[in-house]
């Protein structure tokens, strides 16, 4: 995960700023929206209901704690109409990005703004950063302690759009009563899969998950009221569980007898498998929507369907 804008980067923005100050950047007379990763690009493309004119930066699955822009990304940013990015500690870059802006009208939404964030944790027996102080005080912005993985909840997807699509309804007030009509749809269809995951965790036999792995779904299980275990915090830079961490997620799967154990898409399982080898639990996969490619996109991935997927698994581990 980035901490600060590196120095590859700064040159990169020096060089399109000259750019931009030339008149180079090629604009079109469409509507123009940038979005960093996968969720908001969703929810913008139900919107305006098309993929028209609407970019994503993070096109090829590079996970979102990983990414860096390019050059061509510097430029897609500044020549366009609204620019839509998370907000979170993985974003560092993007301040120093759209200070080199030569764009008055761009219109810029981080979407941790939009809804109500929660704070970073650690839950029992999960493993800390072994420079958990420096991690917090490399952050000054106004989200440094918050989890960024806001669209986990399918309650804030709902607020995100509502909000996204006053933007672009005053960016593009000619098609407003069309975007208005998409985005209704679109929010009663998530306000109808949110009530299907408060009727699956009302029944559940259990009202906990574990993971073997990193855990981006705090929001989740906050709507839900589930309780969680799991091996790293969702934003971890820790990839090797020390044998107090892995101890205590087969001792807490013994003891809830819990029959799923969870990871996270592009994981390599392995903690999960160790975790299982020993409880005799299997291991399942909840996608947390961070690493979609536009070949999963052109293949019909989208935010819907992958929280659909992802209601089969959890009822699943919670019975």
């Amino acid at each position: 995960m980035k901490k600060i804008i590196s120095i590859f980067l700064i040159a990169i923005i020096a060089a399109v700023t000259f750019c931009a100050c030339g008149g180079d950047i090629e604009t079109t007379d469409g509507l123009s929206i940038v979005c960093t990763a996968f969720p908001q690009y969703d929810f913008v493309k139900n919107i305006i209901g098309s993929e028209e004119g609407l970019t994503l930066l993070l096109d090829d699955g590079t996970d979102l704690h990983s990414y860096e822009p390019t050059a061509q990304d510097i430029i897609r940013i500044g020549s366009a109409d609204l620019f839509v990015y998370c907000g979170g500690v993985s974003d560092d870059w993007v301040e120093g990005v759209l200070q080199s802006a030569n764009n008055s009208n761009l219109k810029v939404i981080a979407m941790m703004d939009l809804v109500d964030a929660l704070k970073e944790e650690y839950v029992a027996g999960m493993q800390q950063e072994n420079h958990e102080h420096e991690h917090h005080e490399a952050h000054t912005g106004n989200h440094s302690y918050e989890d960024e993985h806001i669209w986990l909840s399918i309650r804030n997807a709902a607020e995100i759009t509502k909000s996204l699509c006053e933007s672009i309804c005053e960016i593009d007030p000619a098609h407003e009563e069309k975007y208005r009509t998409n985005a209704n749809n679109y929010i009663t269809q998530l306000t109808a899969l949110d009530s299907e995951y408060q009727a699956v965790v009302d029944s559940a036999a259990r009202k906990s998950v574990l993971f073997a792995d990193r855990f981006p779904f705090r929001y989740l299980t906050e709507d839900y009221g589930l309780t969680y275990f799991a091996a790293f915090a969702g934003c971890s830079s820790e990839s090797e569980a020390s044998f107090e961490t892995m101890a205590f997620l087969i001792d807490k799967t013994n003891e809830l007898n819990l029959p799923v154990v969870l990871t996270i898409e592009g994981s390599d399982g392995s903690l999960a498998k160790t975790v299982c080898e020993s409880t005799g639990a299997k291991t399942a996969v909840l996608n947390s929507c961070q690493s979609v490619s536009s070949a999963d996109i052109a293949d019909g991935t989208s935010y819907i369907n992958i929280m659909k997927s992802n209601l089969e698994i959890l009822r699943e581990a919670l019975n």
